[in-house]
């Protein structure tokens, strides 16, 4: 019988977040994700954002409500999109201000997911704008690196 890894509830949530968290890039990096594809990482999305809310902080929200809007998006579903980038953005706000563990690339990441919610909701100035907003976020952005993965996804933005 083989060995069974054994940790405690929380740490069984953390793993989870984390791992279905983890798992969605592959499929928003593609340039042409099937519908399947897109599909499972939408499950992947919620159930991270279930676990998180056991075991997380608040940055640890926005982030898979940014996940969930960017899914949404994907899927080219424009309420459930504007809903997440939504909430994320009033998480972000709190977050911000409340939560050690908040980056400087935190909300540019949320102003991009709500300039691709607005995006498929086929409002091209509210796109522009958050768009713009994302753009200086990105630019006080610290780290190189930091600034190269939010520059490249908000490179992905057509409003």
């Amino acid at each position: 019988m083989p060995d069974k890894e054994k940790m405690t509830l929380k740490e069984f949530h953390r793993k989870i977040a984390a791992q279905t968290n983890n798992g969605i890039w592959p499929t928003l990096d593609k340039e042409n994700p099937t519908a399947e594809e897109l599909e499972e990482a939408m499950h992947m999305a919620h159930t991270a954002r279930y676990h998180w809310s056991k075991v997380g902080t608040i940055v640890n929200a926005v982030r898979a409500e940014y996940m969930l809007a960017r899914i949404y998006a994907h899927m080219k579903r424009s309420e459930p999109a504007m809903f997440h980038a939504n909430r994320g953005f009033e998480l972000a706000k709190e977050a911000e201000k409340t939560d050690k563990n908040w980056k400087d690339w935190d909300m540019p990441f949320i102003y991009e997911a709500l300039a691709r919610a607005h995006s498929v909701s086929g409002n091209k100035a509210e796109c522009k704008k958050y768009s713009e907003m994302a753009q200086k976020a990105i630019d006080a952005i610290s780290g190189k690196e930091d600034k190269q993965i939010c520059q490249g996804e908000l490179d992905k933005v057509k409003c």
